[in-house]
């Protein structure tokens, strides 16, 4: 992938400053390290900035049409390009490159919007039509490739990061404080909400249409669609399936003209991945890994078994708890967003590891989890089943109201939790509270998993709240290419997620075992000692290590001054939550609970990177 950014004139009829776009062309050097170019237009600017995989010498972009009348700028990879490929050519299209996303422009000719519906990818879409004076940005089905946008004097202003919009004259820097409350809340932050005001990211599976008119149309063109009941056709038909789907995923994901590698994290997913590689894809390979030399946090062993048993060129970056509180600042600034735990910093420290080496783009084992029923969530929810009599009515409320079901909790009973914000909040703030609180609305279109079993509703709001927002972009792309290193993920192919879906549940939760299937594709291929560990969430140390190793940047960013002067937390309940990290043997139980004392310090680090007023 690469990055691209941009200015279309909307009702403004005065000439786009190149040189803006020039500026925030800078800010997104590091996803595309290898060249870079701009089209330019009276009323549309592109500018794009390239990571080479496929065409090294003629793979430039933007990219126009046969006659010169559209043109592309596209960050991001067409994994069936070659059949779509063929198929445009039959029907007389003319191709100037061998890249794989020149096929979107000429899919864009062949069948307008519709193209969207031919594309398995990843990919960040701006098009813009001369005949019809119309600007189109895409983001991909499953979210993997971020794109913002703004709307300032009359222009819509695009970009693959927001510190790239944030170039643009006149864009504010001012605090979302939705942001903050949807991530103390919430796994993450959900699209369109970012943490600057008016500054918007293109949801995942949706379409952005602007015209001179001023007309801006927001799409929704694919989304993941359960079956209120799936037919079961047995076992044997979903293992093989899966099985075959994965390998042609796994496949296409490492066609390029560079190196490609992959994870090994020591648990499940990412070993599949890697196994599968060496059994269906033999060559010669280079894998990574972290390990952390705290021994409560790692999976030295299992990942470990996992290189023993292919035997690719293995890499290893040992991670010390100093590493994280170091490169705190540099992930925050690349992430765009504060952070609910410090494993940012240890996927950032990964990448940097891939980077020294010829790789490129690295395949992952991420999305599993959310799809095949990973997390301790679903279990419990057999047992939240037999206590649903007993829930609080206004927890009810506020169930009915976020989830669609009166009886479905998420996370957290937020009626308590409404309690412990507004002691977090400064008092301005926490008087505030009801009018930007996240339980107000559901982040989600609730009405898509009404009626669903608990475990789909679940697996939904997991893809929307843990998975495209924060796994794939503040923990996945944002800390790869801080790098300028891609991210591949075989799990989220369209093809595997339309089919995974309506997987009837028992061949995924198997009474308490989770992932069952996935145990069934791996069998003989990835060793029995990791099919059968006990599940390990992926953690790192956090503000109780920091607190007790006097670490610097707490004492610079959580002073009682610069949290009065931000006016966003209370200064009291902080310095409580301080004393009682610090007291003998306190630990926290991560996952399950939040380190709201990570979410204070970057949240106070962001406003000052970012120079953000809130």
């Amino acid at each position: 992938m690469c990055g691209i950014c941009g200015v279309f004139n909307l009702r403004n009829r005065k000439k786009i400053d190149v040189q803006h776009v020039e500026n925030m062309l800078k800010k997104i050097k590091h996803r595309g390290p290898d060249g870079e170019q701009i089209y330019y237009r009276d009323e549309a600017v592109f500018g794009f900035t390239r990571l080479s995989f496929i065409d090294l010498e003629g793979g430039m972009q933007p990219i126009r049409n046969e006659d010169g009348t559209i043109v592309m700028a596209c960050n991001g990879e067409v994994f069936n390009y070659l059949e779509l490929r063929e198929e445009l050519a039959g029907k007389g299209h003319k191709f100037k490159t061998k890249t794989d996303v020149e096929v979107i422009i000429h899919l864009y000719e062949e069948y307008g919007l519709d193209c969207l519906t031919y594309l398995n990818g990843q990919f960040a879409i701006a098009i813009y039509n001369s005949n019809t004076k119309e600007l189109l940005l895409v983001r991909d089905h499953m979210g993997i490739a971020p794109l913002f946008y703004t709307v300032i004097d009359d222009r819509l202003v695009f970009a693959s990061e927001i510190k790239s919009i944030l170039e643009y004259p006149g864009v504010e820097r001012k605090l979302n404080i939705r942001a903050v409350d949807q991530l103390l809340t919430f796994p993450g932050i959900a699209s369109p909400v970012t943490f600057f005001e008016n500054i918007h990211a293109l949801e995942n599976g949706h379409a952005l249409l602007a015209n001179d008119k001023g007309e801006i149309k927001n799409i929704e063109y694919w989304d993941v669609q359960y079956e209120q009941e799936s037919e079961d056709k047995g076992e044997e038909y979903y293992v093989e399936e899966l099985r075959q789907l994965m390998k042609e995923s796994i496949r296409s994901r490492l066609i390029a003209d560079v190196p490609i590698g992959f994870y090994i994290s020591g648990g499940l997913d990412s070993s599949i991945v890697a196994t599968f590689i060496h059994k269906y894809v033999p060559g010669e390979y280079s894998s990574f890994s972290a390990e952390f030399e705290n021994e409560d946090y790692s999976e030295r062993k299992y990942q470990r078994i996992i290189q023993e048993c292919i035997g690719s060129e293995h890499h290893i970056v040992e991670i010390k708890e100093e590493d994280l509180w170091e490169k705190m600042r540099s992930v925050l600034y690349h992430s765009e967003t504060p952070l609910k735990e410090t494993y940012d910093v240890a996927a950032y420290l990964l990448s940097g590891l891939v980077s020294k080496t010829p790789i490129r783009a690295i395949l992952t084992g991420q999305g599993a989890d959310e799809f095949f029923n990973g997390y301790a969530g679903y279990r419990y929810d057999f047992i939240r089943a037999k206590q649903a009599g007993s829930m609080a009515p206004e927890d009810c409320e506020i169930n009915e109201r976020l989830w669609g079901d009166p009886y479905f909790q998420y996370e957290k009973k937020y009626s308590e939790f409404e309690q412990i914000k507004r002691k977090l909040y400064s008092g301005n703030l926490a008087a505030q509270l009801d009018s930007f609180s996240a339980i107000n609305q559901s982040p989600i279109m609730y009405n898509k998993v009404k009626g669903l079993k608990s475990q789909r509703r679940r697996s939904y709001i997991d893809y929307k709240l843990r998975l495209v927002d924060h796994l794939l972009a503040d923990h996945g792309d944002r800390m790869s290419f801080g790098h300028s290193i891609e991210g591949r993920h075989p799990f989220l192919d369209r093809n595997v997620i339309d089919f995974t879906v309506n997987i009837p549940e028992h061949y995924k939760l198997r009474g308490v075992k989770e992932k069952y299937i996935l145990k069934k594709i791996a069998e003989g291929i990835v060793p029995s000692e990791v099919i059968n560990r006990r599940k390990f969430p992926f953690s790192a140390p956090g503000m109780p290590e920091m607190l007790k190793k006097n670490v610097s940047i707490v004492n610079e960013f959580m002073s009682d001054s610069i949290i009065k002067k931000q006016g966003i937390f209370d200064v009291d309940y902080v310095n409580l939550l301080k004393e009682r990290y610090m007291e003998d043997g306190f630990k926290l139980n991560i996952p399950y609970d939040s380190d709201y004392l990570i979410i204070v310090l970057t949240v106070t680090m962001f406003n000052e990177i970012f120079k953000v007023s809130s």
